[in-house]
């Protein structure tokens, strides 16, 4: 059922419970107030008669005079309880001269009686009829004077009559009111709908402003916020495809020309090791690029949790140093390291300071050659801060603020002979933050550029730090640079 009907079918149920509930009060209480005021009226109209009494009328016109005023039974009982005067309407009934009715109907003591009698009791102009009927007692004797029941009636069937009809006219312009308030609700909602089912559909193309008022125009706007995250996030998603389709193709598409040719051909052995190299190397990188996507994949799920421990830069530096010495030599770039007296020890999780320097310091000998990558630390009021400064070709202005994107490279061709993956500056950036630090990247084109990773003070004592803010922790393992050396693989750039 649509909104529009189902609001609809809602202000009608409304409507016709406040009907049920106003005709109770009129079967009730109203009832009962009519029929007291009726009788309050029969009393003093049966004092009016018992008053004529005393002033010596006869009976029997008192009766038919009276009962004409009254529309009703006027019945006149003597002391000795018989019947001296009885008409109805105008009209004396043969019941004259016999004893009276009961003491219930004509009254129990000196004060009032009334009631309402029942079919049999007395005779109306059509016969038996229910009476309400009020008696007073005085010298003379009891005086009793009725009218039908059926009066009552029909004044209460009059009221329920009222209140259905106005039920009615109010059901009518309800249902107008709700028909309009259905529509006015029910657009928003249809246009939220449409474009919730656009954007299951990857269609990020329909944004329609909503207008729409209170929580319907809130959630508007976050569904408006919601449509340009995905957008961006499908955008990111197809670039990462493509890129990690690009990174894994030449690899693999050279490791597999020189395959085939070792299977088709039989060259000579010299070509052969060439050959083999060449292949060896393209796996190689394949499997670089995988291992670094594991990484972020277990950084960003949870899947690594940092454990936080008093770090020694010296002994970190000089690992770095003993695996990237060899390629910064072969390049004629040689390695140094400068760091302040109250910066050389850090808290943090070893193995991820080791990646992060490791991973910057590969990524400057990739793009310095014959020149000087220093390894520093500093220390600011709340934080310990480790980066690496090279003196190579620099980064244009327009690319410094995307290095720390996933496979984004300033100078792609370069990079990707180096045999470099485009993870590494990510990996440090996911790791800092992981820490609740910051990284930040500085760059002159031709004069160098320096990285710094920004870690928070050491606390008061050893804690375990959390993984990236709002994930959780899924496992309680070594770090990623721990899985990596048991894979037989060194951190890449």
């Amino acid at each position: 059922m649509k909104l529009a009907h189902r609001l609809l079918v809602f202000a009608l149920g409304v409507i016709m419970l406040l009907i049920a509930g106003i005709l109770a009060i009129v079967d009730g209480r109203l009832r009962a107030r009519i029929t007291d005021d009726r009788v309050a009226e029969l009393h003093r109209e049966a004092n009016l008669v018992a008053g004529q009494r005393m002033s010596g009328v006869a009976a029997i016109d008192l009766a038919e005079s009276a009962s004409v005023a009254l529309g009703g039974r006027v019945t006149l009982v003597d002391s000795k309880g018989v019947i001296v005067g009885d008409a109805y309407r105008g009209r004396s009934s043969s019941r004259i001269g016999q004893p009276s009715a009961p003491p219930h109907q004509i009254g129990r003591s000196l004060g009032r009686d009334a009631g309402v009698t029942v079919p049999g009791d007395t005779e109306g102009a059509g016969g038996a009829v229910p009476e309400l009927y009020v008696s007073v007692r005085n010298a003379r004797g009891v005086t009793r004077v009725a009218v039908e029941a059926a009066t009552i009636d029909r004044i209460f069937d009059s009221a329920r009559w009222e209140v259905l009809t106005a039920g009615f006219i109010a059901a009518v312009v309800a249902m107008v009111f709700s028909i309009g308030y259905a529509i006015h609700v029910s657009g928003p909602v249809i246009q939220l709908r449409d474009h919730a089912q656009a954007l299951a559909l990857r269609d990020y193309s329909a944004r329609q402003a909503v207008d729409a008022p209170g929580e319907l125009g809130d959630l508007a706007t976050s569904l408006m916020q919601l449509s340009v995250q995905l957008e961006s996030l499908e955008t990111v998603r197809r670039e990462f495809v493509a890129n990690v389709s690009h990174e894994l193709c030449s690899p693999l598409t050279i490791a597999s020309g020189f395959a085939a040719t070792l299977v088709k051909d039989d060259p000579p052995a010299a070509l052969r090791r060439q050959f083999a190299r060449a292949i060896l190397s393209n796996t190689t990188r394949m499997q670089r690029v995988v291992d670094d996507l594991l990484d972020l994949s277990r950084i960003e799920g949870g899947g690594w949790l940092v454990r936080a421990q008093t770090v020694r830069l010296g002994d970190a530096v000089s690992e770095v140093f003993d695996s990237l010495g060899p390629s910064a030599a072969a390049n004629g770039t040689a390695l140094v390291c400068d760091w302040s007296a109250d910066a050389a020890v850090l808290h943090a999780d070893l193995a991820a300071v080791r990646q992060i320097l490791s991973n910057l310091t590969e990524n400057a000998i990739r793009y310095t050659s014959r020149g000087i990558i220093t390894i520093f630390s500093e220390t600011t009021a709340e934080t310990v801060c480790i980066g690496v400064r090279d003196t190579g070709v620099g980064i244009e202005p327009e690319h410094l603020s995307r290095v720390f994107e996933r496979f984004y490279r300033a100078d792609k061709g370069r990079a990707a002979d180096s045999g470099g993956t485009g993870l590494g500056l990510a990996i440090v950036k996911l790791m800092t933050e992981a820490h609740g630090g910051r990284v930040e990247a500085e760059s002159t084109a031709g004069a160098g550029t320096t990285v710094r990773a920004f870690f928070p003070r050491p606390p008061s004592r050893d804690r375990v730090m959390t993984p990236i803010a709002g994930v959780p922790m899924l496992r309680d393992p070594g770090s990623v640079a721990q899985d990596r050396r048991s894979r037989g693989m060194r951190s890449s750039g």
